[in-house]
Parts: C-alpha cells; sequence; structure tokens
C-alpha cells in the first residue's frame, strides 16, 4: 500500500513537471549583422547557433543552456527577470525585447526589426520579425554576442 501512495505521488510531480507552462515562444529564427551574415539562429526545436556553431538550446519553460546541457540562464516567474542557476537575477529583458544594457543604454527592436542602442540602429537585424521571438533574440544577443 505504502509503495502504490508513493508511485502516485512521484508520478504527480512527473506529471506537474512536464505541465509547466510556456514561458518563451520557440520558433525558427535569426539574427543578422550589419553585412547580412547570420550571427544566431534558433531552429524549431530550440537549438541556438553562433556563426555557425552549435551553443546551446532553449526550452519553452524559459532554460537556456549550453550544449552541454548545463542552465546558463533561467526565466524567473515574472518572466521579465532572467536569473542565474543560483536564482540571482542577472538581466531584465521584457516579453519585446527591451532592456537597459551595462553602460545604461536602451536596447530595444524597431518594428522593421532592427537593433536599436538609444535611437542608433546598431545594423543588427532580427528575420522573421515577430513580437513573441524578441525577448528570446535579446537574450541570446546579451549572452553570445556584445550589445
Amino acid at each position: 500500500m505504502k509503495k502504490s501512495i508513493c508511485l502516485l505521488v512521484l508520478l504527480g510531480v512527473v506529471l506537474a513537471c512536464e505541465n509547466e507552462p510556456d514561458k518563451l515562444t520557440i520558433s525558427k529564427f535569426k539574427i543578422t549583422n550589419v553585412n547580412g551574415q547570420s550571427i544566431i539562429k534558433i531552429d524549431e526545436k530550440g537549438n541556438i547557433t553562433k556563426n555557425g556553431d552549435a551553443v546551446g538550446y532553449v526550452k519553452k519553460n524559459g532554460i537556456i543552456a549550453d550544449k552541454k546541457g548545463r542552465t546558463i540562464l533561467k526565466l524567473g516567474k515574472d518572466e521579465t527577470q532572467f536569473l542565474d542557476n543560483e536564482g540571482k537575477p542577472v538581466i531584465r529583458i521584457y516579453k519585446d525585447g527591451q532592456f537597459t544594457n551595462s553602460s545604461g543604454e536602451l536596447i530595444q527592436w524597431s518594428d522593421a526589426g532592427e537593433l536599436m542602442k538609444g535611437k542608433e540602429n546598431t545594423g543588427i537585424t532580427i528575420y522573421p520579425t515577430e513580437r513573441g521571438f524578441l525577448q528570446i533574440a535579446s537574450v541570446l544577443l546579451y549572452l553570445y554576442y556584445i550589445v
């Protein structure tokens, strides 16, 4: 009887973890530099490549991991704050991809998919331009590209 109860509890925990709500939109997109060369790509499964090399993956539950599966960042409960493995805040990036860099400059995406530093176009673009991709695109640029 005790074994049955333990198995039911364990099954409930596993199912609860699998049914965690999606925090990030994962879909195929690419980020290009001023010369039109792809610098970061994400495929429909969440696999991330930087300059053609696999560097990690993104999960819909808000986990960003390196290619060995180690968590780099995870999206906090407020869905704007990204945390390290110890739960300490690293950076706040809003759903529209807007954040403030370490120099205090506002970074945001234009409606045309251009990355703006203040009012200056950086030459970095995202394709396709969909609002749902902008938060994860900004996180990837923060992690893998200096903005």
